[in-house]
């Protein structure tokens, strides 16, 4: 029938919600924007490579203490072998210089002093006073001041002394240990002259132009005392004079 209302169907009764039962919330679906995500991404990629460079900071580090720590343990070593090195030196210094300082002062021994003029030359055989001479007339060669195993000719030996050497005398019966020790002293200087002679007043004597000391042998300190004290002396005739000469024992 015209104009008459339509009913509307009655609503179904729907089961109502017990106390105690879940709640159930409707399902919404969220959708992440792809931005997002790369940005995620992104971040995630630099944490990963912060946390790298980290990691490498800290090994480049570890590897320099490393490398530090070697560099100064051989500076530590390098620095004790140095110590050692000037120590070893320090010590050769101060006893050298304790030596030369000992060796550096007047003989303890009485010195014989003599006034033998200079420039008295003769070709003829001297017969002098003292044994060995110190002094006088002398030949015209002069000896070259070296060690000598056998005797010399004296004429020959006292010109020596006249350009200021000194002329060491020894018993030929005097120690091979005796010997060497005066052939190094006098292979390590200049103006020295040693060798044998017979009938000599001590086991070793050391003469210089107008001086001469008596010694009990070659560790006397006295032999020492006198080469520094008399060698090219005040008295030398002609100081500074040559002492390479003849080597002859025989003095020709």
């Amino acid at each position: 029938m015209s104009g008459q209302r339509k009913k509307r169907p009655a609503p179904q009764n729907r089961p109502q919600p017990q106390a105690g039962d879940p709640v159930v919330e409707p399902a919404v679906e969220v959708s992440e924007p792809i931005g997002d995500a790369t940005e995620l991404a992104a971040s995630k990629g630099a944490a990963a490579g912060s946390r790298g460079s980290v990691k490498g900071s800290r090994q480049t580090a570890r590897t320099r203490y490393e490398k530090n720590k070697r560099e100064m343990r051989m500076l530590k070593i390098g620095s004790g072998i140095l110590a050692v090195i000037v120590l070893i030196a320090l010590g050769f210094g101060i006893r050298n210089w304790a030596q030369e300082r000992e060796f550096d002062q007047e003989p303890e021994k009485t010195v014989s002093s003599y006034t033998y003029a200079g420039a008295q030359h003769s070709d003829s055989p001297i017969t002098y006073a003292e044994n060995p001479p110190v002094g006088g007339e002398h030949d015209n060669v002069w000896y070259t001041c070296q060690y000598y195993d056998a005797p010399i000719r004296t004429e020959n030996a006292v010109h020596s002394l006249e350009h200021g050497a000194i002329w060491i005398t020894f018993d030929p019966n005097l120690s091979q240990s005796d010997r060497d020790k005066i052939r190094s002293l006098t292979e390590g200087q200049s103006y020295i002259i040693a060798s044998p002679i017979e009938g000599l007043p001590a086991p070793v004597v050391a003469s210089s132009w107008n001086h001469q000391i008596l010694l009990d042998g070659a560790d006397d300190p006295d032999l020492r005392r006198f080469i520094a004290t008399y060698k090219q002396g005040p008295d030398t005739p002609e100081p500074g004079a040559s002492c390479v000469g003849i080597t002859n024992p025989e003095g020709v």
